[in-house]
Order: C-alpha cells, then structure tokens, then sequence
C-alpha cells in the first residue's frame, strides 16, 4: 500500500459505509498484533509470579528445616540415638 493511501485509509469510507476487504484486514491484523501483546504480557507475568512462588517456597522449606534441626538438637537428651522425626526409615 502507498503512503499516500495508508494516510487515508480509515477515513476514505463514510460512517455507514461497507468496509473493504484490505480495511477489514488491516483491523484483523491490528486485533491480532494487540492479542500477541497481550498474550505475551500475561504469560511474562505468570512466569515471574511461578518464580516468586518458586523461591518463596524454597525460603519457606529452608526455614522450617532449620527450626526443626533446632528443634532436634535442643531437645536431643544424648541417651538415644537421635531419631529423624517426620521420616520414614527403613
């Protein structure tokens, strides 16, 4: 398409009048293009919260780790071997 028709292209018509094929294209590419965008934005977003929730879980297993280690050893009497609480040993 010239420039000088791509200037005029949305206003050549009237308000009533039947769009023609390249107008109705050009809309649907335009609808397209905006649905790629947003397609994109939504799923960049839900990968950052994935990886939020990710490392916060992480944080948290770590955390609860910790105190139970802690747990352990404050209540370990040192008459017994120390026993792994929660686990299942075989």
């Amino acid at each position: 398409m010239k420039e000088a028709d791509a200037s005029n292209f949305f206003r050549r018509r009237s308000r009533r009048g039947v769009k023609s094929q390249d107008e109705i294209n050009a809309e649907q590419r335009q609808v397209l293009a905006a649905d790629e965008r947003k397609r994109e934005f939504h799923e960049e977003k839900r990968n950052q919260f994935e990886n939020y929730a990710e490392e916060e879980h992480d944080e948290q297993d770590e955390r609860t780790r910790e105190s139970t280690e802690q747990w352990r050893e404050f209540h370990y009497d040192g008459m017994h071997p120390p026993q792994e609480y929660n686990r299942h040993s075989i």
